[in-house]
């Protein structure tokens, strides 16, 4: 809807920026980076941020207040090349980076959750049975899940934190989508923005520009017409497709 607003033919009526809400949801809403790609390849700037359960602690040895609360931003390149894509959870690890190591029975990273005695842990068991995971960056972090928290929780409609018993048993996630046509406030954006990320590239060895690697992957599953899973994770699938969700 949002992007639908932002590139309407009729210029006389076309907004520059759109901002579309949602609430009332409950399950994750996948990968934001999807939404915002698809909004770059119609031409437009996406951004999209979305709050989440009680899964993170503000600071060591809190309790857990925010989600992984990811935000997401797709910038248009032009039509011949894939969009610039940024993902990127608040938290120091993904939920689902969580749950695919309890999944696989492996350990987590060092120092990205805590146990319920707030001390770190790499058990990814002792994160979901009253633990909590940290923050990236510290107090920047915490800063920009704060931020997300704000923009896709308070403002979207959805459960409000410290006005519910818990935003997981309110079961109102937020979400934000805002639209930006980029050509209703600069001429040649796309070239424009083109020219810094081929910059940023070409200022060292070993940069890597978010998205491209993702991109080249899905290129070349999609040519080749096969996605590889994990077989715990495949036999969790399955066994959730006979079974129905845990009780």
């Amino acid at each position: 809807l949002a992007v639908s607003k932002v590139t309407d033919d009729d210029s006389k009526s076309k907004p520059t920026i759109a901002i579309v809400s949602a609430y009332n949801t409950s399950t994750s809403s996948g990968q934001l980076g999807h939404y915002v790609e698809r909004m770059a390849k119609r031409g437009v700037i996406g951004i999209a941020l979305a709050n989440s359960p009680e899964f993170v602690s503000a600071a060591p040895g809190g309790d857990p207040v925010f989600g992984t609360n990811p935000l997401a931003v797709g910038i248009p390149r032009g039509s011949n090349v894939a969009p610039f894509t940024f993902d990127m959870a608040t938290s120091a690890i993904a939920l689902f980076g969580v749950l695919t190591a309890k999944s696989k029975g492996e350990p987590l990273p060092e120092h990205v959750a805590y146990r319920k005695d707030g001390s770190m842990t790499t058990d990814a068991s002792e994160v979901m049975e009253g633990g909590a995971i940290a923050t990236f960056g510290g107090h920047k972090g915490a800063g920009l899940s704060l931020v997300v928290e704000l923009l896709a929780g308070a403002l979207s409609g959805g459960a409000v934190l410290g006005e519910v018993e818990s935003k997981k048993a309110a079961k109102s996630w937020g979400h934000t989508m805002i639209a930006i046509n980029p050509n209703m406030l600069v001429d040649d954006f796309e070239r424009k923005s083109a020219s810094v990320i081929d910059a940023v590239r070409a200022s060292g060895d070993s940069i890597r520009i978010p998205g491209e690697r993702s991109a080249k992957i899905a290129a070349e599953r999609m040519k080749k017409g096969t996605l590889p899973i994990p077989e715990k994770i495949w036999e969790s699938i399955v066994n959730t497709a006979e079974n129905g969700l845990p009780k």
